[in-house]
């Protein structure tokens, strides 16, 4: 396993307000970009670090989910490559995790996601995009589980 950023590398709340969570990232992670409404689904905030590289982190909500974690990740992928599927809960809720590894212009990549269903139907996802093979995926390895581990989701 990755090892956890070091305790000089503080968690910071990133309070996503139209998302109803919190996204807790080392501090030298900012947002990069936001998209999406209520009528714009879904909605994404994206966030990189300050530091460089090519890690990025991304919270998507839809205020319904298009169906089960499980069908949402297996019916959606982000890239296609090799994907090894699991499912789990995450704080209590319904939850599928999607570990991805491909190819982007000869360069390996690892991408890991896991959709969660709130007891009111909605979908959030939490994605991180890495480089594989390199320092960075165990950063990004460590980035998503303790992201994953420290995400407030609000009661609908």
């Amino acid at each position: 396993t990755a090892p956890a950023p070091s305790t000089d590398d503080a968690w910071t709340p990133h309070r996503e307000q139209d998302m109803a969570a919190v996204l807790r990232l080392p501090s030298h992670y900012r947002e990069l970009d936001k998209a999406g409404s209520a009528t714009d689904q879904p909605r994404t905030a994206l966030y990189g670090s300050e530091r460089g590289g090519s890690v990025q982190v991304r919270l998507l909500l839809w205020d319904r989910a298009p169906g089960s974690p499980m069908d949402q990740v297996r019916n959606a992928p982000v890239v296609r490559g090799e994907t090894q599927y699991t499912r789990t809960r995450v704080q209590g809720y319904e939850a599928a995790l999607a570990d991805t590894t491909y190819n982007l212009d000869e360069n390996p990549r690892r991408v890991m996601r896991v959709m969660i269903r709130t007891d009111d139907d909605r979908m959030y996802e939490l994605r991180v995009d890495m480089p594989k093979g390199t320092p960075e995926e165990q950063e990004g390895t460590s980035v998503f589980k303790g992201a994953r581990d420290r995400l407030g989701i609000a009661e609908g």
